[in-house]
């Protein structure tokens, strides 16, 4: 195998230098909107805002870190519905029976108007009759006439009016001295309701029906309808959390039951109030994960029928090309001013675009938590005070203070470390033991912190024993990542013969249970310390998958983990020859700290990348792994010749040798 280099400081995260340059050579940032990077989610609202999608429900799939209203403002702002759909909505009293109010619907902005005209007709209608109580003239329906002409489009309106017309002109009275109640209504040029509701029940959604108490009677009438979420937002948008219908699944099934009829009922109905249903034409978007969806699947399988447009939205936007980060800086731009801030300078646009790639885990990639910004950019708003523009010193400070109110965890983890609590070799060579590297995730944090990995081998068949998996501490894919390493040693130590050892593996000073496969690499050459009676350097630690073949597969967390063991090693003293062993794929997801940078290249601290078992045996012992020659035998000078002569001198035991004198003995 060829010989690891370690990282220089140009390949340890993303390209400041660069980023920089690009933006000042722009003279002005055009803002870019939420909806950058989020091309599918586009795609779903475009069918969404079609007359021919329109009784097609929408799934959002976000995730809390994003301003999914801002984001679904826009995106519905972007691709707009028609607002043919969108009618004001009256209730009449039926004079013929109080208890159910006639429901009319009209063209937008016609409400307000329709009450005032048929107030002003009723009002002349009674003055006539009281001014000719004994006239036979149909004084109701002789003056409907100029009514009738304004609202001649509208069939239902019109025979409402006429009967009307007759019922009052035949004897009957009105209950209530108003008609009509206006009960949704809209201006004439606005466009279509987009109506947002965090915490839904039945009463926001599908309204109420108010009671007065009259002279020790309680009594309802049409003026006491309050309209629900679903009236205010008929003939545009409402959007709903899913996990709040996974919560009340009644309501899931009311609103469900709404939408099939395409009506909206009265679910608050009672012996004093039946008003009339109301045509739902609302198009309801509901925000949620894949586990919410998940979770309306099982509870209703009716939901793909209703809602068949998903909205996945992405978490990250890729840096293609340098128009790209153009456009990012100007995403950035966009949200510091939609949050009342002041502008943020080149400078402070880098040092949010490195800490994106830092949340993302890649040197090309951006993250695209809208909410987590804008709180970060107000924050550095108020560093920055009366300052013109926001300063990069500003976002730094905000961004150390988040850090610093959620690592109380974290501070106390290496406190335990710092007065060898926790007991962690940084400098110096054993056997059979090793600094592996782990991430440890709390409910508002995560961050790395080293774990001391021992092996001992005794005689045996072959077995690896792992300790952790004995007492139920490890995970499933943690006891798939010892299989793997336990057949890597057998392809190549057991191929003629067993091996004669076996082996116990531990996590030393683990008590919260482990799991993930990262600590492969660093268990593997554990096993071969153990086996081979060989040093480590525990100055290097390790992290990293593996294959059986011995390929060296990506992790997570990679910038937690070799922070997390920076700081152990600071703690302890450097010499110059600590450092971190990392898989070679994982070095586009590098983004680390400053202080880090700046160590690795003053050579105070290495990163070495490696795309294969055999190149960590190179970097953590004194000696090669070996290559197999043409009899199938190791070098004797290699690790894996030295495994080899042991497994045979144990599966072959010389006899002893009798001295001279013990053979005379026994003659």
């Amino acid at each position: 195998m060829n010989k690891v280099a370690g990282l220089t400081k140009q390949q340890l995260g993303f390209d400041q230098q660069h980023a920089k340059t690009l933006l000042e050579n722009q003279s002005w940032l055009d803002a870019v909107g939420l909806s950058l990077g989020q091309e599918r989610a586009q795609n779903a609202f475009k069918f969404f805002s079609t007359p021919q999608c329109s009784e097609q429900h929408m799934m959002v799939l976000g995730y809390p870190a994003i301003d999914s209203k801002a984001l679904i403002r826009e995106l519905l702002l972007s691709s707009p519905l028609v607002t043919d759909n969108v009618f004001d909505v009256v209730y009449c009293e039926d004079v013929t029976n109080a208890r159910t109010p006639i429901c009319l619907s009209l063209p937008q902005g016609q409400g307000v108007k329709f009450t005032r005209l048929v107030h002003s007709w009723l009002k002349r209608a009674s003055t006539l009759v009281k001014e000719n109580p004994d006239s036979d003239t149909k004084f109701f329906n002789d003056e409907l006439m100029p009514l009738l002409k304004v609202f001649k489009r509208l069939p239902k309106v019109l025979t409402f009016l006429n009967d009307l017309a007759k019922q009052l002109d035949n004897g009957h009275s009105l209950s209530h001295p108003i008609l009509v109640n206006n009960f949704v209504n809209h201006q004439a040029d606005e466009t279509f309701p987009i109506v947002f509701c965090d915490n839904p029940d039945s009463v926001k959604l599908f309204g109420d029906i108010a009671h007065i108490t009259e002279q020790g009677t309680t009594v309802a009438n049409h003026h006491l309808l309050q309209p629900g979420l679903l009236h205010q937002a008929n003939g545009g948008v409402l959007v709903l959390p899913s996990d709040r219908l996974l919560e009340n699944p009644q309501l899931w099934f009311e609103l469900k039951s709404s939408l099939f009829d395409r009506q909206i009922k009265w679910t608050s109905a009672n012996h004093w109030l039946d008003p009339q249903a109301i045509e739902l034409k609302t198009q309801i978007i509901l925000v949620g994960d894949a586990l919410s969806y998940k979770g309306l699947l099982d509870l209703d399988p009716d939901i793909i029928q209703l809602f068949p447009l998903i909205a996945e939205v992405n978490h990250q936007f890729a840096l293609d090309d340098e128009q790209d980060f153009v456009k990012y800086a100007g995403y950035i731009q966009n949200i510091a001013r939609r949050a009342n801030c002041a502008d943020l300078t080149s400078d402070a646009l880098v040092a949010l675009m490195n800490y994106s790639s830092f949340l993302i885990e890649h040197q090309q990639r951006m993250s695209l938590d809208s909410a987590m910004f804008k709180s970060l950019i107000q924050q550095a708003q108020v560093f920055a005070q009366d300052k013109e523009k926001i300063e990069s010193e500003h976002i730094l400070q905000a961004i150390d203070a988040f850090n610093h109110r959620k690592n109380r965890i974290a501070q106390y983890s290496f406190e335990a470390i710092k007065d060898k609590q926790l007991l962690l070799v940084t400098d110096g060579q054993q056997v059979g033991q090793i600094n592996a590297l782990s991430v440890l995730d709390t409910d508002l944090d995560s961050f790395g912190e080293p774990s001391r990995v021992t092996a001992a081998v005794y005689y045996g068949d072959g077995d690896i024993g792992d300790v952790e998996r004995k007492v139920d501490q490890a995970g499933n894919i943690h006891a798939k990542g010892v299989a793997i390493l336990t057949s890597y040693l057998h392809q190549k130590f057991a191929m003629d013969d067993e091996i004669p050892l076996d082996a116990n593996l531990v996590f030393e000073q683990s008590y919260q249970g482990i799991d993930g496969d990262s600590a492969a690499m660093a268990s593997l050459l554990c096993l071969l310390s153990a086996f081979a009676q060989k040093p480590l350097n525990q100055g290097i630690a390790v992290t990293g998958a593996m294959d059986q073949f011995g390929n060296i597969l990506a992790i997570g967390g990679v910038n937690e983990k070799i922070v997390g063991f920076y700081n152990v090693c600071k703690a302890n003293g450097f010499d110059k020859q600590q450092g971190v062993i990392i898989p070679a794929s994982n070095v586009p997801n590098l983004n680390l700290p400053q202080e880090i940078r700046e160590a690795i290249e003053s050579t105070q601290f290495s990163i070495y990348p490696v795309d294969h078992i055999e190149q960590a045996i190179g970097l953590g012992f004194s000696l090669p792994a070996g290559v197999m020659d043409e009899s199938g035998c190791y070098p004797e000078d290699s690790l894996y010749g030295v495994i080899e002569q042991r497994i045979d001198d144990l599966n072959n035991p010389q006899p002893p040798q009798i001295s001279l004198l013990s053979r005379l003995k026994f003659w």
